[in-house]
């Protein structure tokens, strides 16, 4: 199954660890298939550099898995659906990749719910729904 990891899940599992980092752990160790593209790729790379400039502590290996998992799909689709545009990549490369979830905890994507067969989720429902008593 194809899945797309928002910037804010990503960085509260790498940063903060607990319940985000669980569930990445989880997602790792099972059978998805996690897209991005090169515009989330830089959001990913932007975010964790002001992160570490800010003395926060990276777990380097959960973010080498999570690359190491990570399919790359080339930029396509140039959709305009979201309150915040920045947004609008996730959606686009869900789209490119055939993607069935984005798992976010962004209301300005959370709110959309589903866009072309897309569900938008969090990361708690995902883990209700695939991974809880795996």
């Amino acid at each position: 199954m194809k899945i797309l990891i928002d910037t804010n899940i990503l960085i509260s599992a790498l940063f903060f660890g607990k319940f985000p980092k669980e569930f990445l752990n989880d997602v790792l160790d099972e059978n998805f298939e996690i897209c991005i593209n090169d515009k989330i790729f830089s959001e990913y790379e932007k975010t964790i550099g002001r992160k570490i400039a800010k003395k926060k502590i990276l777990d380097e290996v959960l973010y080498e898995r999570f690359l190491e998992k990570a399919n790359f799909f080339e930029s396509v689709s140039d959709l305009k659906i979201c309150r915040d545009p920045d947004d609008d990549k996730f959606i686009n490369c869900a789209i490119d990749a055939k993607a069935i979830y984005i798992v976010s905890g962004d209301n300005d994507l959370l709110d959309i719910k589903n866009f072309a067969g897309i569900e938008i989720v969090t990361a708690r429902e995902f883990y209700e729904k695939y991974l809880r008593g795996k």
